[in-house]
């Protein structure tokens, strides 16, 4: 198996653990609030809260999924090389936002009031996380461009 596609293993199993991670936090309102869910999310109808969270579990389980199928490791998924390069778009863009949060911590930028203590660890934990699996899956995707080629229809 080449680097590459080790790459995309390990992407696609981190995906798949972050889905398991984002349905405890579906449970535990607890956690959703240290990890920064927004208090109206939390406080308002329970029906939205159970949809949001169910919905980011679904969709982080697919991301893995696609993970997987560009490692080889299960079947072809539609629109492979397209979804893998936006999965670890999205990942990276998310873990970005680890520069202001950086910042805040440091102290270049100014908070507008108290930041919880837990709030700033979550928030560059969860970054951190998200760019590191992004940059798993752009570097294991632009690895395999020639493994992730559309496939012509008859073949």
């Amino acid at each position: 198996m080449t680097t590459s596609k080790q790459l995309l293993t390990l992407a696609g199993c981190l995906s798949l653990a972050v889905a398991a991670f984002q349905l405890i936090l579906t449970f535990s309102p607890t956690l959703c609030r240290v990890f920064g869910a927004p208090e109206e999310l939390m406080t308002g109808d329970p029906l939205w809260f159970y949809l949001a969270s169910f919905s980011a579990t679904a969709l982080f389980g697919i991301w893995g999924l696609y993970g997987l199928s560009g490692a080889g490791r299960i079947r072809r998924l539609p629109l492979l090389r397209t979804g893998l390069l936006a999965i670890g778009g999205v990942y990276t863009l998310r873990g970005l936002l680890l520069i202001p949060v950086l910042l805040l911590v440091i102290g270049l930028v100014p908070a507008e009031g108290p930041v919880p203590p837990q709030l700033l660890f979550a928030s560059l934990l969860a970054s951190s996380v998200a760019l590191s699996i992004g940059v798993l899956y752009l570097v294991g995707t632009f690895g395999s461009l020639r493994d992730l080629r559309p496939r012509p229809q008859g073949a």
